[in-house]
């Protein structure tokens, strides 16, 4: 099961569950609520895969990058290589290789800078999908140890 699932069935719950009257406090199944709280741990290691997954992916593409950089140089030098017998040739060849090489790595760094705005994007959704999964978690904890002030009444005073 998601974790959206999970949540969205306990914000379910706590909106039709029964209100009580004056506090305005909700009875809530003890076991339900354990019950949701199981889902979502076991959901939880979902999202961490996940975000690996994000981080392997962004290394794929960096090495790629690093890779086809690397094949680009390697053809500007021997392009320049195959130039360098002949003067006028060879001062060609230098400024199509220092060209080609600029280009190489304007294309690296766009492709580098991608891939960490593509990781941290995804990276950032799952840190928000975490963090409001555990805020209500967090809140219906708090919930659960905040007794109805109608029992904190009945409790005798010690």
């Amino acid at each position: 099961m998601d974790i959206l699932d999970v949540l969205n069935e306990l914000e379910e719950l706590v909106e039709e569950s029964t209100k009580v009257p004056l506090v305005g406090k909700i009875l809530i199944d003890d076991d339900l609520i354990l019950d949701m709280i199981d889902h979502i741990r076991t959901a939880l290691p979902e999202e961490m895969r996940l975000a690996k997954t994000v981080a392997v992916e962004r290394e794929r593409i960096m090495e790629e990058a690093r890779n086809e950089a690397k094949r680009i140089i390697g053809e500007a030098r021997e392009e320049l290589s195959r130039m360098a017998g002949e003067d006028e040739l060879v001062k060609r060849a230098r400024e199509q290789a220092s060209e080609v090489m600029e280009q190489a790595k304007a294309v690296s760094r766009e492709i580098k800078i991608g891939a960490y705005q593509y990781a941290d994007e995804l990276l950032g959704k799952s840190e928000d999908t975490v963090e409001k999964i555990l805020s209500q978690i967090r809140n219906a904890r708090e919930e659960l140890r905040t007794p109805p002030k109608s029992e904190q009444e009945a409790a005798p005073a010690e």
